[in-house]
């Protein structure tokens, strides 16, 4: 399996994607710090998309909020006393694969794996959402 989509007209990644490889546009809610970001794609001629075919793209973890102290965070525990991490990569067998560590590999929390460059890309965003804004694990 290929990473080579056929996005919708409309959809805000057709309208970012260019001739040239380049990151994605991907909106990251405060509170994650992003260690690794290769998640690119290009337009081909024929006006599907090619995205990134590692099994590397986006590792990012949780961060502690600012303006709160150690003592803090210990004492309304829950996910912001904790180190989460959020992992996605592409496996050519299978297609793009997003996973939640709390906080290491040994504790997989969710994992959802998709084919679409589209369903990704949200599937992304909305668990760094729901991590961070709502305090909450997603559901695979």
């Amino acid at each position: 399996m290929d990473p080579i989509f056929q996005l919708p007209p409309n959809s805000p990644l057709t309208v970012a994607i260019s001739e040239d490889w380049d990151l994605l546009p991907l909106r990251v809610p405060a509170g994650w710090n992003v260690i690794y970001n290769e998640l690119s794609a290009r337009r081909l001629p024929d006006g599907r998309v090619e995205a990134n075919d590692s099994e590397d793209l986006y590792w990012a973890r949780t961060a502690q909020p600012p303006w709160l102290s150690e003592q803090e965070v210990a004492e309304q525990g829950g996910l912001r006393a904790r180190e989460i991490n959020i992992d996605a990569g592409w496996y050519g067998g299978c297609g793009f694969r997003v996973v939640v560590l709390d906080p290491d590999w040994h504790h997989e929390r969710a994992s959802y794996t998709t084919s679409d460059l589209g369903e990704f890309v949200a599937t992304l965003e909305g668990w760094m959402r729901i991590i961070t804004q709502r305090g909450e694990l997603p559901k695979s």
